[in-house]
Formats: structure tokens, sequence, C-alpha cells
């Protein structure tokens, strides 16, 4: 029998096929039909080190850099290195802090210390019920509250709230509890704002006793892979935590060094057979295995390693090569705030403004990458376990010189200041930010031969430098100073080969720049440009050679404000108060409303340009510059917030670093010469007017980075090398026994 449908019944039939259909194309990812639905699976295995990661003894592990790619893990906080911040910053795509706090997280039905039940206490601090299956932070207020109080915006639970948003449903597994202390930090990165994440497993039936394991409880590997199967046909993002790395490490200091090698072998190996039943386990060409280590663990942390291993295989990854992140632009290294951004990547959604990361990318390197990687940590832990004593050592000497040349100064007494080698003291003084920028073409990564080739350098320089002095007076300066620029200019605009590796150019560890130019060198080029230029105009007082000094200046400003060279913003603002002023002096204009409304559109314009450039550039693309005016746009009470940070910052730094005592040495100096001996300083001027208007404009740059940078005592610190010790060289030179004498 045949049933003739009617025409209405027809139009409603295709009137619920149409809908049908676009409710199929158009639904969030997390909706869609199960066999269609990518998987993320983040594995968490903390406390692992590169040594780790690239032992023989792991398979999987070692499989991961030619199957995927690799990358080193940046674990800067909002913090200390503790995992409570460490995998909040993960979770917050910003630098967090949580403590102790952020691994509070229980099922339901699971009893706290206090005896009652984990949804009962969630609901008295959050005034929420807690789903059944899910997982929730009962301290999630807690977590708020104190990042709140963090000068820039720090959301708890930003990663598993955007992917609530687009219908991506989240998952956690795992745990890494100490006996009587919970460590459930995984949630943290997979809990939405309201302190939930919707499926989860971090109680103790993941867990199994060992009485042979320090603490004697383990993680169960069979009950964790049945539920990681049972969650993964509910989930497209699942965070694990293996945990027992983490437990280990934290009763480090409590096991037998013997007894912890052989335990920290076994767990690691028990670790990597899991990762090869992961990896068997998923489409590769849809599905991605992200494997972090978020903490560092204590003896790394004592070592002075941050860095930890990171691998990514699957889809957006690409087998041999490494990763690379725009927020270090330097293949390889990658921030922890990277993650987030790089997970909503992989399900088609934007990146937040409060998310200060960005989703990672793939490069290739010539070497092979474990190999590449591996020379780029010693690199990096040479910097960081050997910058602070060298520049101490360094920063102690040009105290002493200064405070010695000082004394003879007002004095007057020359012979004596000649017979100690004064006069060449002050020279070396000047020569070091070149060496330190020069030393990285050696490859020298250990501190004794560092150190020799660093002092050889500097005695090459510091002779070259004199030859030219005594040649034609100011042409060694001339020619040091212009030197210095050059290498600083070339090296920016080729990559920062020499400034991201220098040992007096900033630290990767620290996690603050990877790329540019960074304080240090800031405060010598602008200051070497000024000296050098009005060493050139004493030599030739020409209208050619003030044309070349205004194109110096114009150039050192773009290639300091370029995104893709300099990058430092800061420096664009010192340059546009500092240049304009120094070479109208140099022209010889009196400053008048004229001159003050030029100057002021000079430095208004010029850094707003470089910043709108850096705006409408797309996201992945934009410094830290357009992220937050970005974030200013969207929130105008950042604003406030990072004038604050940076006041902090410099305030700090004034109080705590030898920094400030060079600069008070140098500053110092020039103020008491001002004074006595009496009428030395109006007869520098009168003989050497340009040489004046220069130093002029070097105070003027050491105020204006110590105000316009975040690390601004740094920046004027470094300002005065090419103020404070040529002055003092030319006044020791000339002083006689009685009134100072120019030719």
């Amino acid at each position: 029998m045949v049933t003739v449908l009617c025409g209405s019944t027809w139009k409603r039939l295709i009137s619920v096929l149409v809908v049908a259909a676009f409710l199929l194309f158009c639904a969030p990812a997390g909706v869609r039909a199960k066999g269609d639905n990518p998987h993320l699976i983040l594995v968490v295995i903390d406390r692992l080190s590169w040594r780790d990661f690239t032992d023989p003894a792991y398979p999987n592990l070692n499989s991961l850099a030619r199957r995927g790619s690799i990358g080193l893990l940046q674990t800067g906080t909002g913090g200390g290195y503790e995992p409570g911040n460490t995998y909040l910053s993960v979770g917050t795509g910003a630098r967090a802090t949580g403590g102790g706090a952020a691994g509070e997280a229980y099922e339901p039905e699971e009893l706290l210390k206090s005896g009652e039940k984990a949804k009962d206490a969630f609901r008295q601090f959050t005034s929420r019920e807690l789903p059944p299956e899910s997982v929730g932070m009962v301290t999630i207020a807690r977590l708020q509250q104190s990042n709140a109080s963090l000068p820039y915006p720090v959301v708890p639970g930003g990663l598993g709230e955007e992917l609530e948003k687009a219908g991506v449903k989240v998952a956690c597994l795992g745990n890494a509890d100490l006996p009587g202390e919970p460590g459930r930090y995984l949630a943290a990165i997979a809990m939405n704002r309201q302190g939930i994440v919707p499926l989860g497993m971090v109680g103790k039936e993941i867990l199994k006793k060992d009485p042979s394991f320090p603490g004697g409880w383990r993680t169960d590997y069979q009950a964790l892979w049945e539920n990681y199967r049972a969650l993964k046909e509910k989930a497209n993002f699942l965070v694990i935590d293996l945990g027992d790395t983490s437990r280990l490490d934290d009763l480090r200091d409590y096991v037998e060094p013997s007894t912890f090698a052989r335990e920290w072998r076994l767990t690691l190996k028990r670790a990597d057979d899991f990762l090869g039943r992961l990896l068997g386990d998923l489409d590769l060409s849809r599905d991605c295995l992200l494997v972090i280590s978020p903490t560092p663990s204590r003896l790394a942390r004592q070592q002075g390693d941050l860095f930890t291993p990171l691998a990514m295989v699957g889809k957006g990854a690409r087998a041999g090569e490494v990763l690379l992140s725009p927020s270090t632009r330097r293949p390889g290294l990658v921030l922890n705030t990277d993650i987030a951004p790089s997970v909503l990547k992989f399900f088609g959604l934007p990146t937040p403004e409060t998310m200060s990361g960005r989703p990672m990318q793939t490069a290739s390197v010539e070497s092979n990458p474990t190999g590449y990687l591996t020379g780029i940590l010693k690199q990096i832990l040479f910097v960081h376990n050997n910058r602070a004593p060298l520049i101490k050592t360094y920063l102690g000497y040009a105290i002493g010189v200064l405070m010695v040349t000082l004394i003879f100064i007002l004095i007057r007494e020359k012979e004596a200041a000649q017979r100690l080698r004064l006069p060449q003291l002050l020279v070396s003084l000047m020569v070091f930010p070149a060496a330190c920028l020069i030393m990285p073409i050696f490859h020298l990564l250990s501190l004794l031969p560092y150190t020799i080739v660093l002092l050889l350098l500097m005695v090459a320089l510091t002779a070259f430098t004199l030859w030219l002095e005594k040649r034609r007076p100011l042409l060694g300066f001339a020619a040091l100073a212009t030197l210095t620029v050059a290498i600083i200019l070339l090296d920016a605009l080729t990559g920062c080969f020499l400034l991201s590796r220098s040992i007096l150019s900033y630290d990767p560890s620290g996690g603050a720049r990877f790329y540019g130019i960074g304080n240090e060198y800031m405060g010598v080029l602008i200051s070497a440009s000024i000296f050098g230029a009005a060493c050139w105009l004493s030599l030739k007082p020409r209208r050619s050679t003030l044309l070349a000094v205004a194109l110096g200046f114009v150039l050192v400003t773009v290639i300091l404000g370029a995104p893709k060279w300099g990058a430092k913003f800061g420096g664009v603002l010192t340059s546009a108060a500092v240049f304009p002023v120094t070479f109208l002096l140099f022209r010889g204009v009196r400053l008048n409303w004229r001159t003050f409304l030029l100057l002021t559109s000079a430095f208004c314009s010029l850094p707003v340009g470089f910043a709108l450039f850096d705006f409408f550039r797309s996201a992945s693309s934009q410094t830290h510059v357009g992220h937050n005016l970005t974030l200013v746009l969207s929130e105008p009470v950042q604003a406030w917030n990072i004038i604050t940070r940076k006041v902090a910052m410099n305030l700090k730094l004034f109080r705590y670093t030898i920094w400030s005592r060079v600069l008070l040495a140098g500053l110092g100096g020039l103020i008491i010469l001002f004074y006595r001996p009496v009428g030395i300083m109006r007869s520098f001027t009168k003989h050497y007017p340009f040489l004046y208007w220069g130093l002029i404009g070097v105070v003027l740059t050491a105020l204006a980075a110590f105000l316009f940078n975040d690390a601004g005592t740094v920046a004027a610190a470094t300002a005065v090398t090419f103020g404070i010790p040529p002055l003092f060289y030319l006044l020791l030179k000339e002083l006689p026994d009685s009134e100072p004498t120019f030719p």
C-alpha cells in the first residue's frame, strides 16, 4: 500500500530537512557527531628535564621529535616556580599565581579533610551546584582574588570557559596527590571560570598502592587507560596528569639518591609506555597529542634551568620541526602562556585579549631538532648562570674606576692618575658593551675561556681606541661609538643573533624578552649615537656632518621601534624625547615655544605611529605593544595597570640592584664637577661645545630611559657609559697642576 503525501506534508518535511542540515553544519564543534570530532589530548609529565626527554631509554618520548614538533617551554609565572602557579598559567594563558589552592579540585562525592563532601563545600563557597561526573575547584574564589591583584588581566578558568562557550567538551584525568595533600593541579588547566571541569576523574580510584614507591601510592596506569578510553568518547579536549614524576620530585629530599634514581627511571618507563599506547590510539591525521611539563624540577631550578621539554604530534605539528611562538620569535622557544591559545586554535577559536600568549607555530631548522634545542638550552643556561656575576664584577669595577678618577680630578693629581692607568681604564668601561656583543661569535659556553677571551677583546678594543686617540684627539672615541652603534643596528637588522645571546643583553630564562633590543643595549645605542655624533661634529663641524647626524638619529629610531627589528617601544619614546632636543642643541637653536611644539609633535608622532602600525597587524604578528594597545582599548583600566607595573619595577630595580649605584655614581660625579674644581666645566664647554651638548643629550637619555621603560634603571645606567667615562677621560688628560686648559 502506497501512501501519497499531500502538499502541506511535503512542505513540512522539506522544512525539517533544511533546518536539520543547517543545524548540522552550523552547530559548535562540541555538539557535532562524535565520529567527526577531533581530539586534543594534553598529557602532563611534570618536572621532566630535557635530559630525560632525550634519553634513549624512553623510545616513545624520543619518537616525539621524529613524529612531531618539539620545543623548550619557558615556565615563568606570576609568582614562584611551583605547580599551583605553573599549571594555572597554562590554563589562563597569562602569568598567574595559584599556590597550593590550585590543587584543591575534587569529584562531587569525594570527602575533604573537614569530612564534608566536595559538592557541599563547592556549594558553600560558590553558591553553585557541582554536576555529577564533573570536577570542581573548591578554591576558585581564592584563585580569582589572588590574581585580581596582579597588574595585568588573569582569568582563572579562561581556557575552559572559551572551549565551553564554543561547545567543546572538556575533561581531566589524573592527579599528583601526596598522602594527605591533594595535587589536582590539572583542573587549573581545564576548568571554566566557575571552577568546574564538566567531566573528570581525579580521585584515589586511579591510584594503586605500591609499598616500594616513595609515599606508598602511584598512578594505576591500567585504570588511567580505561578511564581515558571512556572520557575520550565524551570529550574533545582531555587533560591527563600522569602524576608520579611530581610525587617523586616533591619527596626528593626524603629519598636516598640511589633510590630516587631507580624510581625515577621506572616512573619514566611507565609514562613512556603509556605514551606509546596513546600514540597508537589516536588518529594523528586529525587528532593532536600535546606533551608538556609545566614545572621545572627542584634540581633544575637549582641549576638555573627554567625550561622544560614540550612536544606536539598530529594535526598542527610537522614532523622533524621545532615549535615557534610569536611571543618569543625564536625557533624552539615557547611560553607556557602560549599553550592555551594553541588549544583554542586547534578548535578554530580566537585568542581572547586576556591571554598574553599566542598560538604556536612550527619552524624548520638546519640541524637535527634535538641537537639544535640542546645547543640553545646550553647557551641560555650559560647566560643565566654567569650573567649576574660577570655584570656585577664589571659594574663594581666601573664604580671603582669612576670614583677614583673623580677624586684625582678634584685634587688635580694628573701624574698619579696616569701612573694608575686611569685613562686606559676609563676607555675599557666604554668598550665593554661592544665586547660583550661580539662574544657570541666565539660560541664559548665555559666561564673561564669566556672570561679570558672577553678580557682580551676588551684590551684589543681599548688599545685600538687609544691608538686612534693618539693619532687625532676624539677620533678613537668617534670610531668606538660608531662601531658600537653599527654592531647593534646590523645585528637587529639581521635577526638579533648577537643581541639574543650576549651576556649583557636580556636573559630568556626570565621570560621578559626574547627578541629585539633590550634595555641594556637600548641605553648603549642611544647614548653611543649621541656621543658619536658629538665627536664627529667636533672633528668635522660641517653642514654635511650635521645632516648625517640627523639621518643617523632617524635610522636608530626606526630600527629601535620597528616590530621586526628592535621592537623596543620604550626605546622609541626615549629617542623621540632625546634626539630632537640634542639635534637642536647641536645646531645652536634656542629652545622657545615654537621649538617646544616641534619637539612635542615629534615626541608624540613617532611612538604613536609605531604603536598603530603594530596594532593593525595580525594578532599572531603583534609585539607586546600591539597586544597592550588592544587590551587597553577593550579594558581602559589596563592602561593604569601597565603604568603602575612599570613604575613598581623601576622603583624595585632602583632600590635593590647595583645598576642604580652605577647611575648614581656617574650622575653624582657629573654634578660635583659643575662646582668643583671651580671653572672646569665652563672651560670644557667653551673648548668642546659639541661634546658638552652631547653630554646633555646623554644625561637626558638616562632620565628618559628611566621614565619610559619598565626596567629603566638598567637602560639609564648603560646610557651613561658613553657620557661620564669619556668626560672624565678628557678632563683627566688635560688636567694641569693648577687650572684646566684646553687646546
